[in-house]
C-alpha cells in the first residue's frame, strides 16, 4: 500500500494499528478478511498489525470456520475482556459503577442510592472510590486501563474541575484530581449527556447519524450534541446545559437562580409533585404515575399530559436551535415521550419549525439508563484507542 504523501511509514502503521482496535472494539470480534476489505489493507499486513495487538495483549485471534465454504478458515480477531475500564455514573439520587471490557460489554455493576445530605464531594469521592475498588477487587486477573466518570453538571475539559453542578450543590469542585488521588490511578470526568450522546452513537439508537441531540431527565435535563459527528463541547466543555434553557418567563425559580428553566417544567419531580406524589422515587414513581394516569386517575393523567406538552416545548427549540436529525430521548423524558407521543408531537408542532417534522427521528435511549455510563466506559477506552502501544503491559 503506497504511503500517502507527508505521512510517514511509522506514523501510517500506528494510524493502522489504532483502526484495527478501535475497530474490534466497537464491532466487536471482526475477521482478518473484513479488515482487509474495510481499511484496503493487504492480508499480510493486517496479520502484521493484529499480531502487534495480540503482543500487547489487546486482542487474541480465533479460527472461524466460514458457513458454506471450504479451504482454510478465516482468522477472527477478538477484543481481550480482560482488558476493562471502571465507568461512574454519579446521579442526583445514586451513583452506579460499572466494569467494562474492551469490546464494550458489563461485566459486572454496583449501584447504590444517596442518602439525604450526601452530595458533599468529599462523601461522593469517597463512595465512588469504594465501589471502584469493590467492582475491581471482586475481579483478578484484569488490567485497569483506566476509570470514567459521568457527573451531571458543567466540566471543564481542561483539568476535570466540575464547574457548576446545581442539583448536586457544587461550584469549582476539583471532583476528578480528588477521586484520582484518593484512588492512585488516572481518572477522567465528563458531562453525563455529553457521554449519553456518545455512548448512542456508538452502541445505541444514533449509530449511523452525524448530527444527533440526546436529551436526558432525572432530577435536572442535561443535552449531548453531536454536530457533523462531532461532539459539541463550546470554548471550555460546558455546552449542552439545555436544562438551564428558559421555557416559561412566569414559571418557578430554578435551582440556578433563573426563572423558568426547562427543568422546572419537565423534571423527575415535577412529574411527581403534579401528581401528588413524594418526590426522589425515582423511574420507578415516574412509571406508578404513568401507569396511573392510563388507568384513569384524573391528577396523574394531567401531570403527564403537562409535562408531555412542555416536553414538545423544549424538544422544538432543541431542534430549531441544532438542526439534529435524531433527537434521542433519556430518563423521564423518554418515560413521558413513549406515554403520550400523540401529545408530546402536537407541541412541538405548535410552533415554527426550521426544518420539516418529518425529518427529525424522535427514540428513546437504546441504552436506557445506561447511555451515560457507557460513555463514561467510552471516556477512559479513548487514550488505550488512540495509543495502543501506550498501555501498560501485564506484569
Amino acid at each position: 500500500m503506497p504511503t500517502p504523501t507527508g505521512v510517514g511509514t511509522e506514523e501510517l502503521r500506528r494510524a493502522n494499528l489504532r483502526a484495527i482496535l478501535q475497530t474490534v472494539h466497537t464491532h466487536g470480534p471482526t475477521t482478518r478478511a473484513v479488515l482487509t476489505k474495510q481499511l484496503g489493507l493487504n492480508r499480510s499486513t493486517i496479520g502484521a498489525l493484529t499480531g502487534e495487538l495480540q503482543s500487547l495483549a489487546l486482542v487474541s485471534e480465533q479460527t472461524a470456520a466460514v458457513a458454506g465454504r471450504s479451504g482454510r478458515p478465516s482468522h477472527l480477531v477478538v477484543p481481550r475482556e480482560d482488558n476493562v475500564v471502571v465507568a461512574a455514573d454519579v446521579g442526583v439520587d445514586r451513583i452506579a459503577v460499572a466494569l467494562v471490557g474492551l469490546g464494550g460489554e458489563v461485566l459486572a455493576r454496583r449501584t447504590r442510592g444517596h442518602q439525604r445530605g450526601e452530595h458533599d464531594v468529599a462523601h461522593v469521592v469517597d463512595a465512588v472510590a469504594q465501589m471502584v475498588e469493590d467492582v475491581l477487587g471482586a475481579a483478578p486477573g484484569v488490567r485497569c486501563l483506566g476509570i470514567g466518570v459521568a457527573v451531571p453538571g458543567a466540566v471543564r475539559a481542561s483539568d476535570g474541575v466540575v464547574r457548576f453542578a446545581p442539583n448536586l450543590g457544587w461550584v469549582d469542585e476539583p471532583f476528578t484530581d480528588l477521586l484520582a488521588q484518593r484512588l492512585g490511578r488516572p481518572v477522567v470526568t465528563g458531562n453525563d449527556a455529553n457521554l449519553g450522546v456518545l455512548a448512542e452513537h456508538l452502541r445505541g439508537v444514533a449509530v449511523g447519524y452525524a448530527d444527533v441531540a440526546y436529551l436526558n431527565a432525572s432530577v435536572g435535563i442535561g443535552g449531548g450534541f453531536l454536530l457533523g459527528g462531532r461532539p459539541l463541547g463550546g470554548a471550555s466543555g460546558y455546552a449542552g446545559e439545555v436544562g438551564h434553557m428558559p421555557v416559561d418567563s412566569a414559571g418557578p425559580v430554578c435551582r440556578c437562580g433563573a426563572v423558568g428553566c426547562w427543568e422546572t417544567k419537565v423534571g423527575e419531580n415535577v412529574l411527581l409533585r403534579h401528581a401528588g406524589r413524594l418526590a426522589g422515587g425515582g423511574p420507578p414513581a415516574v412509571a406508578e404515575v404513568i401507569s396511573a394516569a392510563k388507568a384513569g386517575e384524573a391528577r396523574a393523567e394531567a401531570a403527564v399530559n403537562d409535562v408531555a406538552e412542555w416536553c414538545g416545548v423544549g424538544i422544538r427549540a432543541i431542534v430549531n436551535l441544532f438542526n439534529p436529525e435524531i433527537v434521542v430521548l433519556g430518563g423521564t423524558l423518554a418515560q413521558v415521550w413513549r406515554a403520550a407521543e400523540e401529545r408530546v408531537d402536537a407541541a412541538i408542532d405548535s410552533g415554527p419549525m426550521m426544518s420539516p417534522r418529518e425529518d427529525v427521528v424522535i427514540r428513546s435511549a437504546g441504552l436506557g439508563g445506561d447511555s451515560p455510563l457507557i460513555g463514561a466506559a467510552e471516556l477512559a477506552f479513548a487514550p488505550v484507542l488512540e495509543h495502543p502501544q501506550a498501555v501498560p503491559q501485564p506484569v
